[in-house]
């Protein structure tokens, strides 16, 4: 990077953070950092407002010093970085970089704008290159910007390639992909910019060569075989339309390609390599408002996710659990883990994401955006729309449907919208009453917004399901209301469709929910209440081996989410009705460990007893005698049955229930 020149025509000393950090004098002389200027140095000039505060600076680069020790570093720091010529300025406890030319700015330029290739090779280089960072906080950020960093340097080589190749500069063009492919072996976009670069000089066989060592990366990295766009330029290339039988990885045989699925048919778990959990975003503790907009962010990517077939995308109530990317790869079974950050403040706002791949420990990409808080859904927009892009891109490509949905036109309305969720998800009365607040202020701010009104259809069944709605034609009728007018604003919801779909089915119309539920699937493959409420659907159908694998895939999906103990009971009710019934058995009283008292755990757990010859244990769970469980009222009891089980179903209850001296009322079906 040339030295810049200030207003003066005076010559400018420019601070080097890509590679080894060092100052460039105003004389055009190299002088390096140490490794803690040079994270001072970092740290400043990557800050997202203006500055940053003397107690956080010193907390984060000096942690193992006490609070006025660390300060007194900082000074001496910041002393030392004026002497070699780098300004800092003070603004009462914000510490700032002076302006001053870098080369992270001008990498940012050329992730915009094509450079000349050897300028972009040059920016190529790692952020902070070999320097470790003293403490955790520190080490994320260090990590973050990386990413970012490399991010940006994929794209200024692509456009630097793509600029070189036009201007017919092949051997430049070639120099600069081949580079960009090093930044990320697994990145297939990379791959096929060096096949099609070969191939327009004239060098099939080396674009042929570079396919092959796609497939084979792609095999022994992610367990996977290239995109139909990559698949789709091999067999342009090969002349014949065919995919070259070289193409398999040496030492073995190319990987199948799957047979078309019949439309409408279920996707099995083991066809999901791709797996991914988006966590909340970092916020303002102090700031609980912030909590909803961080959480209702983490809700947008992951519902956006949820459209990829080749993505299982676990849900957000399981996802939103965890802070640590290890810990949720981990207990959720998930190679690759979204992160983000948000930072509101003085009216405005900052947003940034990363990919990390936790198998391998590479930090994939990163990206931020800034702005003011009138921007937000702009913002948002775009975060979403880079990230399933560069999920695509790093992972597998696969051609995008918008990213975002419109927003509502008020922000409060959103926020709202995620705080009602967030109250529904506690499944207590007050809680599910808080939620209908929220959601009907959300609706009246925004009446054009439809995640509200399927709040509301929301909160319906929940009363339905928690026994709180005893006259269940009337909470049916009102929360298809509510999910019908949901559905006319946006019938491509997978949360507006699960609703509506599932107070179908409660209305006793189940060709019209199942319909409404495989819409659902098929579109959203990754949503785990879809799979969830297709499995009540096909127990309302009589068809409990279907129930089965539908709420198999639900708790693979979201194996840590707050309907858990509904999950785990509708399996087994399943395998009850399946005659599995120590499974069924198991599975009730997991259920039941979860959450105390749940009360169709309960109903499976006293039919199975009763079945099996224990109808003293069954009527003490019944009854609440053994102190286990609060127990159920007779009065409950029959209704449960008679809105959950299709005739088949309600004459075996039925019967086993009549073992333990609960014979059924006068005007109970048969």
């Amino acid at each position: 990077m040339q030295n810049a020149r200030d207003d003066s025509g005076s010559t400018m000393p420019v601070l080097l953070l890509l590679g080894n950090a060092r100052i460039r004098t105003a004389a055009d002389e190299s002088v390096p950092l140490t490794e803690k200027l040079a994270l001072l140095a970092g740290y400043l000039a990557t800050s997202t407002t203006r500055g940053r505060r003397r107690g956080q600076i010193a907390e984060q680069l000096w942690p193992d010093r006490g609070e006025e020790q660390a300060r007194g570093s900082l000074r001496n720091a910041l002393s030392r970085l004026r002497a070699i010529g780098i300004g800092v300025s003070t603004d009462g406890d914000v510490v700032a970089l002076a302006h001053l030319p870098t080369d992270i700015a001008q990498l940012a330029e050329a992730a915009l704008a094509p450079v000349d290739v050897d300028t972009a090779m040059a920016l190529s280089s790692p952020f902070l290159d070999g320097i470790e960072a003293p403490g955790s906080e520190i080490h994320d950020w260090l990590v973050f910007e990386r990413a970012r960093h490399r991010t940006l340097a994929q794209r200024a080589l692509a456009l630097a390639s793509q600029a070189a190749s036009e201007r017919g500069e092949k051997a430049e063009a070639l120099a600069a992909a081949s580079l960009l492919l090093t930044l990320d072996p697994c990145r297939e976009r990379s791959h096929r910019l060096l096949m099609r670069l070969h191939a327009a000089a004239g060098d099939r066989a080396a674009a042929l060569t570079q396919f092959r060592a796609c497939c084979e990366i792609l095999k022994v990295e992610l367990g996977v075989t290239p995109s139909e766009g990559t698949l789709a330029l091999a067999r342009e290339l090969s002349g014949d339309g065919s995919i070259p039988s070289s193409s398999a990885p040496r030492g073995g045989s190319a990987a199948p390609v799957p047979a078309a699925r019949p439309s409408g048919a279920a996707r099995p778990a083991w066809e999901f390599r791709l797996s991914v959990a988006v966590l909340p975003f970092v916020h303002d503790e102090g700031d609980p408002d912030q909590r909803f907009l961080a959480e209702g962010i983490a809700d947008d990517i992951t519902t956006e996710l949820t459209r990829h077939r080749d993505f299982l995308v676990i849900a957000r109530p399981s996802s939103l659990r965890f802070t640590l990317p290890a810990e949720a790869a981990r207990d959720l079974g998930v190679r690759y883990v979204v992160t983000g950050t948000l930072r509101v403040g003085a009216g405005k706002v900052s947003l940034s994401a990363g990919l990390v791949d936790e198998v391998s420990g590479r930090h994939l990409w990163a990206v931020r955006h800034e702005g003011v808080m009138d921007d937000f859904f702009v913002l948002r927009d775009r975060i979403v729309a880079e990230l399933t892009t560069g999920l695509d891109a790093e992972i597998r490509l696969a051609e995008r449907e918008r990213a975002a949905s419109g927003p509502p036109a008020d922000l409060g309305a959103w926020e709202l919208f995620h705080r009602g969720m967030w109250h529904a998800y506690h499944f207590e009365a007050g809680d599910i009453a808080r939620a209908e607040a929220c959601f009907s202020r959300a609706s009246a701010l925004a009446p054009e917004f439809a995640l509200p009104h399927a709040g509301l259809a929301y909160a319906a069944v929940l009363r339905i399901a928690l026994l709180m709605e005893l006259d269940t034609q009337a909470g049916v009728t009102r929360g298809i209301a509510h999910a019908s007018r949901a559905f006319e604003l946006d019938p491509s919801s997978p949360f507006v469709l699960v609703m509506l779909g599932r107070l179908r089915v409660l209305a006793g119309d189940i060709g019209g929910g199942f319909d409404l539920l495989s819409r659902a699937r098929d579109r959203h493959p990754s949503y785990a209440h879809v799979h969830y409420c297709l499995a009540l659907s096909h127990h309302a159908a009589g068809e409990p081996a279907l129930a089965l694998e539908a709420v198999d895939m639900a708790l693979r999906l979201s194996p840590r989410d707050p309907l858990l103990p509904m999950f785990l009971t509708a399996r087994a009710a399943s395998c009850y009705f399946m005659n599995r019934l120590e499974e069924a058995e198991r599975g009730a009283r997991e259920a039941l460990a979860v959450k105390r008292g749940e009360a169709w755990a309960l109903m499976v757990l006293a039919l199975v007893l009763a079945e099996t010859g224990r109808c003293d244990e069954a009527r003490d769970l019944l009854s609440g005698s053994g102190g286990a469980t609060p127990g159920l009222q007779p009065a409950t009891i029959w209704p449960m049955i008679a809105r959950a089980l299709p005739a088949g179903g309600r004459a075996r209850a039925t019967r086993a229930l009549a073992l333990i001296g609960l014979p059924p009322p006068d005007d109970q079906p048969a």
